[in-house]
């Protein structure tokens, strides 16, 4: 699986790791069974990690995280990206909000403010729910009108992911 990473710093001294990790041709056909006239298309899973755990993390990372993932959307124009959100435990001052709410609520501001660019470069999006009752997470996939007739074989796979 070949990747593309980033480390974004929020000048407050704490870091985003971003890591982008494509499927390799291999995996298409087994993991996602797309068939292989489709195989050209690239499938890749967004990793982001806060890189101090407890320390807060500046509001500036999100927006320049943002900016580096549309570039990544113009860089790779025939590709399918994932984000799934971590159910790990996360301090936050919101306690009654469960982690994986919150990171969600987090990326779903972030994203409602770029939702103008992605839609001037044609991308498109689809919000899932992963997991097994009781351990549920978030997840959205986004994809080109042109990924469309296959982008229900990345959505199952996410969905089975995590039995």
């Amino acid at each position: 699986m070949e990747s593309v990473e980033t480390l974004i710093s929020d000048n407050e001294g704490n870091h985003l790791v971003v890591v982008l990790n494509f499927y390799d041709d291999g995996q298409k056909i087994d993991t996602f069974q797309i068939p292989s006239e489709f195989t050209n298309l690239e499938i890749a899973d967004i990793a982001i990690e806060k890189l101090y755990l407890d320390h807060p993390l500046g509001l500036s990372a999100f927006n320049r995280m943002c900016q580096w993932l549309i570039e990544q959307f113009l860089q790779f124009p025939n590709t399918v990206f994932s984000f799934i959100c971590s159910t790990d435990s996360l301090e936050t001052n919101h306690r009654n909000i469960a982690p994986e709410q919150y990171r969600w609520d987090l990326f779903e501001y972030f994203y409602q403010h770029n939702i103008d660019k992605l839609k001037i470069l044609g991308i498109e999006s689809k919000d899932i729910i992963v997991g097994p009752d009781g351990y549920q997470s978030f997840a959205r996939v986004f994809y080109r009108r042109s990924h469309a007739p296959i982008i229900h074989l990345v959505i199952s796979h996410l969905e089975n992911k995590y039995p």
